[in-house]
């Protein structure tokens, strides 16, 4: 993916460790407060926790975690080593996992998988997701 030159970004390596999403969700609030973007934190911390713990259940070492700010939009991606791209699964209320995607659908604007490409790992995907900040209002 290209950035134009107006658009702030920022990008970390995470261990696959279940303490890595808390560790995500607090950098996350950190680029966004210095983007003057808090008022989508809410939502783009909730995605980011279940796209990293996503990625750390389900698929490959090493984990990225991407931020890319355009305007007064953020927009996410979660690259990892694993070809197997995530798919929803129906949860009953008593099930203790399978929310994941259902929740990533509800707080962002738009989401998606992409196969690896350029830059990215050769057996790997991205996940991604946009939220804009008109939205979390």
């Amino acid at each position: 993916m290209k950035t134009p030159r107006n658009a702030l970004e920022a990008y970390w390596d995470l261990p696959a460790d279940p303490e890595a999403v808390g560790k995500a969700r607090g950098l996350v609030r950190e680029a966004l407060a210095a983007w003057d973007m808090s008022s989508v934190a809410e939502n783009v911390t909730m995605v980011v926790s279940e796209l990293v713990s996503n990625a750390i259940l389900h698929g490959k070492a090493p984990i990225t975690l991407a931020l890319y700010r355009y305007g007064r939009v953020v927009r996410g991606e979660v690259t990892d080593h694993s070809a197997v791209w995530p798919s929803p699964v129906p949860a009953g209320p008593e099930e203790e996992q399978g929310r994941g995607l259902a929740i990533v659908a509800a707080y962002a604007d738009r989401w998606g998988v992409v196969p690896a490409s350029e830059g990215r790992p050769a057996d790997g995907k991205t996940v991604w997701f946009v939220c804009a900040e008109w939205r979390s209002r």
